[in-house]
């Protein structure tokens, strides 16, 4: 019988890790100069990548990491769905 070799690779190498306020008007992180990112939100949120987040944008549940592709130089916009708290945007070189 053989013996399948698992390795574990992360989805991203992280690198740098920003923290976003998350509030009642749209907060946006600084230009990220990378190709992925992840998001975790402490609370309920809707976010937007080079646009400005409202209601319309996508929504991200709180503490549901997720990873997505991402435009180089592009920022990150963070609204609240009902409640203030944080979005960690982490990014890879």
């Amino acid at each position: 019988m053989g013996y399948i070799t698992r390795v574990n690779h992360p989805a991203i190498l992280p690198t740098i890790t920003v923290a976003v306020s998350i509030g009642a008007t749209h907060n946006e992180s600084a230009a990220v100069n990378c190709d992925a990112v992840r998001l975790v939100a402490t609370v309920d949120c809707f976010v937007a990548f080079g646009a400005l987040a409202d209601s319309s944008a996508m929504f991200m549940p709180a503490k549901v990491p997720e990873v997505f592709q991402f435009t180089p130089g592009q920022k990150v916009s963070v609204i609240r769905a009902s409640r203030d708290g944080v979005l960690y945007v982490t990014s890879r070189t």
